[in-house]
């Protein structure tokens, strides 16, 4: 017993607090905040730190902003926690795939074999991680396993025509115009023009899919793959006039088109690949006219593009469908704030707060649109109101210090305006925007 005794004991763990602050950070990740999300999972990781569910939750939003890294260091610990969560390990698997992880890919097909062992796309995935792993003998034996258990199939024979063809330098002229001249199936046609593009045999490639264009000339697929071979002979005109083809398909999913706007958009500062995006950004709200995320990304490329009336056009409309995009609502106050559309500003401001009273930055713009609109008193009170907000966000903290103290020399209230910029340049020493203001008030 005396040794029992001198067991630290663990605290409670406050269920209640737990709910509350995971089903917070769900709803802001609904609403794609996902700094105030994070916030909250952490909170929640600090009075718990083995809820697998929330390192799943963690994980993803990291997946979703890009971060690898940190993504799979929360996914694998919430699979450490609970090995029995498909979800679990369906991300990781995602993860691997996406950083070419092939070694540690294959061990977590066989746990997703295991949860779902009747699923026959997760043994096709791990026979197709062996072969991009250089490992086509045990792909091969994976794929009987697959047949003894499922049967023969469509899918089957491709897959093992696949590893046939890739251990060949490529395909000869007689069996490239033999599939040209024979193919009928448009599955199979694909899938030779795809590993026709891997071997380098573009022009063949190119005129094996031609052929499938031939069979169903409105398959988004196939014009994918088009773009995806004149991208590989650096004709890039035929490349997005290939994307405008697909990109005009109602079949092919809204989401996968801003993907690949997107990944276009990624690191570049070239205008003309900024203006092949937009068209291909427009092409897609002309076919999903009622999809936020499309009409988003296009209100961005517009904004991009220096386009502030067309761009506020499309965020509106955003806004129209659904008031649960918080990136949004922003994106509207900073272009009606810059088109000095105070009035306006002021009015989405308080609209937003209603839904999301916890953002500093909307506080923020309020006042601001506020302070240009003559209205110093209340923009001063909605500053205070921001200050009262814990935000680790230095930068906006700076702001709001430097606004507060163009407010307070308006009000003649000078002692308090330095107190404001000091506080300001405090934080951001190096802010051109703010020296500059302090030293026309100075002068």
């Amino acid at each position: 017993m005396p040794a029992l005794a001198q067991q630290p004991m663990r605290p409670a763990v406050d269920s209640s607090a737990i709910k509350t602050l995971f089903f917070a950070g769900l709803r802001d990740k609904m609403n794609e905040n996902y700094p105030r999300a994070m916030d909250n999972f952490n909170k929640v990781l600090a009075m718990d730190n083995s809820n697998a569910a929330v390192y799943y939750e963690i994980a993803t939003l990291n997946f979703r902003q890009n971060k690898l890294r940190e993504s799979e260091v929360a996914i694998k610990r919430a699979t450490s926690l609970d090995t029995n969560n498909l979800w679990y390990w369906k991300l990781l698997a995602e993860l691997y795939k996406r950083n070419g992880n092939m070694d540690e890919l294959v061990p977590v097909f066989d746990h997703l074999i295991r949860l779902a062992p009747e699923n026959d796309a997760y043994y096709f995935d791990r026979c197709n991680a062996l072969v991009l792993n250089g490992k086509a003998e045990e792909a091969l034996k994976g794929y009987e396993e697959l047949e003894n258990k499922f049967g023969d199939s469509e899918a089957l024979a491709q897959a093992r025509q696949r590893i046939s063809m890739e251990k060949k330098d490529g395909l000869s002229k007689q069996e490239v115009k033999t599939l040209i001249s024979e193919g009928d199936d448009l599955k199979s046609l694909l899938f030779a023009g795809s590993v026709l593009l891997e071997k380098g045999q573009h022009a063949d490639a190119l005129n094996v899919l031609k052929k499938a264009k031939a069979l169903d000339a409105a398959a988004f697929e196939v014009d994918l793959s088009i773009a995806d071979v004149y991208k590989g002979l650096k004709k890039y005109g035929e490349v997005q006039v290939a994307l405008l083809n697909a990109f005009g398909s109602r079949e092919m999913p809204a989401g996968q088109k801003v993907k690949i706007v997107m990944m276009m958009l990624t690191g570049t500062r070239s205008q003309q690949l900024v203006a092949e995006a937009a068209e291909l950004a427009n092409a897609a709200v002309q076919v999903h006219p009622d999809d936020p995320g499309v009409k988003a990304l296009y209100g961005d490329i517009l904004y991009r593009k220096g386009d502030l009336k067309g761009s506020l056009k499309q965020f509106e409309e955003v806004l129209e469908i659904t008031d649960q995009i918080y990136k949004v609502w922003e994106q509207v106050l900073d272009i009606q704030t810059a088109l000095g559309m105070y009035k306006e500003a002021v009015e989405t401001a308080e609209e937003a707060l209603s839904i999301y009273p916890n953002q500093a930055i909307l506080y923020y713009y309020l006042a601001f649109a506020l302070h240009r609109n003559g209205q110093s008193a209340e923009a001063n009170l909605e500053l205070k109101s921001a200050l009262l907000l814990d935000s680790e966000d230095k930068n906006l903290k700076a702001m709001i210090f430097a606004l507060q103290a163009e407010v307070l020399i308006d009000q003649q209230k000078f002692k308090e305006a330095d107190i404001a910029f000091d506080k300001a340049i405090a934080l951001t020493p190096d802010n051109y925007l703010t020296l500059s203001n302090y030293a026309y008030y100075l002068a």
